[in-house]
């Protein structure tokens, strides 16, 4: 089952939100309920320390579930009540405003149980999760810029379709990056170990 899950950055265009909604269940973080409550959608529940979200404005019939404590961020809070049957993670919301929240939840999402499928949108930019249990297989426009990001590191990295590709090769923050490649043809992103994120941009 595909969830969306919004967050407090940089809000997703309203149209995009509501084709989502009319296909998916979306769930909001704190602040993710203001975006939801603009764009015209309700959420299927909103969750966090609801320090961002003026809940007094919310609709009287939307469920809000408080969880005051600060040990983990509102992104991990609502993952964390997600119904067992999502495989797979549209996350809106996550990118763009502060950079501090921008690398806690690819951080975040680095850490979460790797058979789920993960990816966050921006208007003009996507981040798509790679684990050994979920590869990168797509078929993109030759000449797209494509990046490879390991922020907690990845093993045995194999890839096609790429103007440099990797041949078991161990990526790693203070080692081998992948930034700014070059799609030659269909695309497959394979690892054996770790994660990394798939950057694409929309354009």
């Amino acid at each position: 089952m595909i969830a969306v899950v919004v967050l407090n950055g940089e809000p997703p265009q309203p149209e995009r939100l509501r084709k989502l909604a009319s296909s998916f269940p979306v769930y909001a973080a704190d602040g993710g309920a203001e975006i939801c409550l603009q764009a015209g959608v309700k959420p299927q529940w909103v969750a966090g320390d609801l320090d961002s979200a003026q809940v007094s404005k919310l609709p009287a019939d939307w469920e809000v579930r408080h969880f005051p404590e600060q040990t983990r961020t509102d992104f991990q809070k609502v993952v964390a009540e997600l119904p067992d049957e999502v495989t797979d993670l549209v996350v809106l919301g996550g990118l763009g405003r502060r950079t501090d929240h921008l690398l806690t939840n690819l951080m975040i999402a680095a850490g979460f149980d790797e058979h789920l499928r993960i990816s966050f949108e921006r208007e003009d930019e996507t981040l798509i999760r790679v684990t050994p249990q979920i590869p990168f297989e797509k078929t993109l426009g030759e000449g797209k810029t494509i990046s490879l990001l390991p922020l907690s590191g990845a093993k045995d990295v194999q890839t096609e379709g790429l103007r440099w590709n990797l041949q078991g090769a161990e990526m790693k923050v203070g080692g081998q990056l992948g930034q700014s490649n070059e799609v030659m043809g269909p695309v497959s992103i394979r690892i054996s170990e770790g994660c990394l994120f798939v950057w694409l941009s929309k354009s």
